[in-house]
């Protein structure tokens, strides 16, 4: 493993909850490095804190202890402009509910990010066509969400999180409320983001049939990661 292609590192990363009744350790040791182009899929039932581990990695939650690298460089959590700035320009994510503002349009939506990073508005509606077309949602960019199946509304959210041209992708449950033939659609376009984009991802999942589709699968449980076979 070349160690200047790993976007992002975890060195014994360790999450504890504290509650009246006591602690409840949800990550014991986590280690694992990520490298530039990974299709990785991190499986396992509910509870075991495959959402706490993807939300660590994005910054959005903070480890107990341990430590965590990005491009090499340690994060340090006391720094907000930092943690921001990496979030703004590094990392996109997806959520198994699309979270998109009903009261705007399709592209009013997919432009959000572009605009709280103060581009042009010319060029944010720019990018949401370029981004339209290749998630075949063009002709769709003035529909309010109410007006989209579950896969479209899903595509809107992934056009959203492509907007700022993140380096990691971050999907969590990303098929968890979409029918069968939505869902191979959208695992169809997280294989083609990975290819034609480079974006490198990161999918927390209970459908065993998208993490074979990825390169890298791994179990957690008990507080670890193991790495399966992908057969």
């Amino acid at each position: 493993m070349e160690e200047n292609n790993i976007i992002v590192e975890l060195r014994d990363i360790k999450k504890k909850y504290f509650y009246p009744q006591g602690e409840l350790e949800v990550l014991k040791g986590i280690n694992l490095k990520v490298q530039k182009g990974d299709k990785i899929a991190v499986v396992g039932p509910s509870g075991v804190g495959k959402t706490t581990l993807l939300n660590i990695i994005g910054t959005l939650d903070y480890p107990t202890s341990g430590e965590i690298y990005f491009f090499g460089k340690k994060l340090d959590y006391n720094n907000e402009e930092i943690l921001l700035k990496l979030r703004r320009e590094h990392i996109g994510f997806i959520f198994q509910l699309h979270y998109l503002i009903p009261e705007f349009t399709v592209i009013e939506n997919i432009i959000l990010p572009g605009l709280i990073s103060q581009w042009k508005k010319e060029n944010c509606l720019k990018r949401a066509y370029e981004l339209l077309e290749k998630l075949s949602l063009s002709g769709k960019e003035n529909h309010k969400p109410f007006r989209l199946s579950g896969g479209e509304r899903q595509k809107v959210a992934i056009a959203r999180a492509l907007f700022l041209n993140p380096t990691l992708l971050l999907a969590d449950e990303p098929t968890g409320n979409l029918d069968q033939e939505s869902a191979k659609e959208v695992v169809e376009i997280f294989l083609k983001i990975n290819e034609e984009f480079g974006v490198t991802i990161i999918m927390v999942t209970h459908n065993w049939e998208l993490a074979k589709k990825m390169d890298k699968i791994f179990l957690l449980k008990k507080g670890f990661l193991v790495k399966l076979e992908n057969t």
